[in-house]
C-alpha cells in the first residue's frame, strides 16, 4: 500500500522527534542519522525551521512531477573529497585503490548497474528508480587550485560520528562545503571504543555547510573491498542520506515514514526481519502485513545481502535535494572547474556538439573485452582519451580509422567517459 499524505501531514511529522534507536546487524551498529538529526534540531531551532521548510518544498516538487531528471542534458557530477584517518581500521588498510573501489561501487547503485539489480523482488520491479546523470567523483583540484586525487590522509583520530564536540576538528581539515562533498572515514566513529559501527550522515543544512561540518563519516573496515559486497553498500545507504533520504522504516507503521509514497510502511525493529528469500516469496511483512522493500538502500535489512534498488519516489526527493542551497553550488558548471571535474559534463565550460556526438557509436556498450568505437569520417585523426571516475586518463590515441576497437580487459567494472577532441564529444562509457 502506498503511503498517501498531504503537505501540511509532512509538515507534522518533521516537526515530531526521531524515535528510531541505533541497530545492529551481523554484530554491526549500523546509521545513527535519526539520531545525529534529532540532536541537531534539538540546539539548533534555525537548523529545524530550515528543514521543515525544505520538506514542503520536498513534497511541492514531488507532487508537480518536476524532478529535474526530466532536463534535457542534465548532469550533476558532486566533488568528493575522501578524509582518511589512520590507514589501518580495524585490521582492514584503507588506500586509494579501496576508495576507488568504494566510489566505483557506489555510482553504479546510483545509475542502477549494481550487479543484482534485475533479480529485485516482483513486487518492486516496477518502483525502482535510477540516477543515471549523478556522479559521485573524487576531485582534481583541491582548494588552493593544486592538482589532488580527492583523497587526504591523517593521523588516526576518532569522533568525528558526534552530532556535537567535534565541530572544530571537523571544520579545521575540511574543504569547502559548497564545494566539495567531505567524507571522513574513521574506524571509531563516536569515540566511545566501539569499532563495529559503519556510517553515519547529515541531511542537507545550510548552517552546516557555512560551518565546514556537512559531512559522511564512515568506517574504514565497511569500505570498498573491506567488507562483502553488499554491506559495501551501506556507503550508498550514507551518500542516500547526504541527500535528503530518510531511512525507510522511520516512524514504524504510522505515516508518512520516510515521505516517499512509493516504499512500503516499514517496521523494523532490530533483527526483526532479513531479505526476501525469493524474488517472489511473501516475506518479511510489515505491522499490516504487507510485503516489506527489504531490498531497499535506505533500509537496514539490506546489510544482510540484498541491497539493490532505490525506488522512484526516492529518485525525486534526490533531484529536489540538488536544488537545496546546501548541495546546488556542487555541481553547478563553475565549481566543477574549479574542481578539475569540467570534462565529466558535457554542459560545462566546453559544450559537448550533440550532433557529431550522435554519429559516434559505442558498442558494445556495456563493454567486457573489447570497445569499438564507430566514428564519421570528417572525425578520422582526432584524438581520444578514456578518463576514469578519477578524471585519470586511462587510454587514449588517434582515430585512424571509422572504426577503432580498444582492449578493455584491464578496466574495472563502472563507469568512464570517452572524450574526443577538436569538436569536443563526451559519451559514457560502461565496463561490465
Amino acid at each position: 500500500m502506498k503511503k498517501l499524505f498531504t503537505i501540511a501531514a509532512s509538515a507534522l511529522f518533521v516537526l515530531s522527534t526521531f524515535s528510531q534507536t541505533n541497530s545492529t546487524v551481523n554484530g554491526t551498529n549500523m546509521c545513527q542519522t535519526s539520531e545525529v538529526m534529532k540532536q541537531l534540531y534539538a540546539s539548533d531551532a534555525k537548523a529545524k525551521l530550515e528543514n521543515d521548510q525544505f520538506e514542503l518544498f520536498t513534497q511541492q516538487f514531488t507532487n508537480q512531477q518536476a524532478a529535474l531528471k526530466t532536463t534535457t542534458g542534465a548532469c550533476y557530477v558532486i566533488p568528493v573529497v575522501f578524509h582518511v584517518y589512520g590507514t589501518t581500521q580495524s585490521g582492514k588498510t584503507v588506500t586509494n585503490s579501496i576508495i576507488i573501489n568504494a566510489i566505483n561501487a557506489l555510482n553504479n547503485d546510483f545509475h542502477a548497474l549494481n550487479s543484482d539489480y534485475n533479480s529485485v523482488h516482483t513486487s518492486f520491479q516496477s518502483t525502482r528508480g535510477a540516477m543515471p546523470d549523478i556522479t559521485f567523483a573524487l576531485a582534481q583540484l583541491d582548494p588552493n587550485g593544486n592538482a589532488t586525487n580527492g583523497i587526504v590522509y591523517h593521523p588516526t583520530a576518532s569522533g568525528f560520528g558526534n552530532g556535537s564536540g567535534y565541530d572544530a576538528l571537523i571544520a579545521a581539515d575540511a574543504w569547502d562545503n559548497f564545494k566539495y562533498m567531505n567524507v571522513y572515514v574513521q574506524n571509531d566513529l563516536y569515540n566511545n571504543t566501539v569499532y563495529t559501527n559503519s556510517g553515519v550522515a547529515w541531511y542537507p543544512n545550510f548552517t552546516m555547510s557555512n560551518n565546514k561540518t556537512a559531512r559522511v563519516v564512515y568506517n574504514g573496515a565497511y569500505l570498498g573491498t573491506n567488507t562483502s559486497v553488499e554491506f559495501a553498500s551501506v556507503l550508498t545507504h550514507e551518500f542516500g542520506h547526504w541527500l535528503n533520504l530518510i531511512h525507510t522504516f522511520e516512524g514504524g507503521c504510522v505515516p508518512p515514514n520516510d515521505n516517499v509514497a512509493d516504499t512500503p510502511l516499514c517496521d523494523y525493529g532490530g533483527s526483526s526481519y532479513n531479505c526476501h528469500t525469493t524474488s517472489t516469496a511473501n516475506n518479511p511483512l510489515n505491522c499490516n502485513n504487507e510485503l516489506i522493500n527489504a531490498e531497499n538502500y535506505m533500509d537496514y535489512a539490506g546489510a544482510y545481502g540484498c541491497y539493490r534498488m532505490f525506488t522512484q519516489g526516492q529518485v525525486t526527493r534526490v533531484y529536489a535535494a540538488l536544488l537545496h542551497p546546501a548541495r546546488q553550488p556542487l555541481w553547478q558548471p563553475s565549481n566543477l572547474v574549479a574542481t578539475g571535474l569540467s570534462h565529466l559534463c558535457a554542459f560545462t565550460s566546453i559544450k559537448s556538439n550533440s550532433l557529431l556526438s550522435d554519429n559516434v557509436k559505442l558498442y558494445p556498450n556495456p563493454a567486457n573485452s573489447q570497445l569499438n568505437i564507430h566514428i564519421p569520417t570528417n572525425l578520422i585523426g582526432m584524438n581520444y582519451a578514456i578518463y576514469d571516475q578519477l578524471s585519470k586518463i586511462i587510454s587514449g590515441g588517434k582515430l585512424d580509422a571509422e572504426k577503432t576497437t580498444i582492449n578493455t580487459t584491464n578496466l574495472n567494472s563502472g563507469m568512464y567517459i570517452l572524450k574526443i577532441s577538436g569538436t569536443i564529444i563526451i559519451k559514457k562509457i560502461i565496463i561490465e
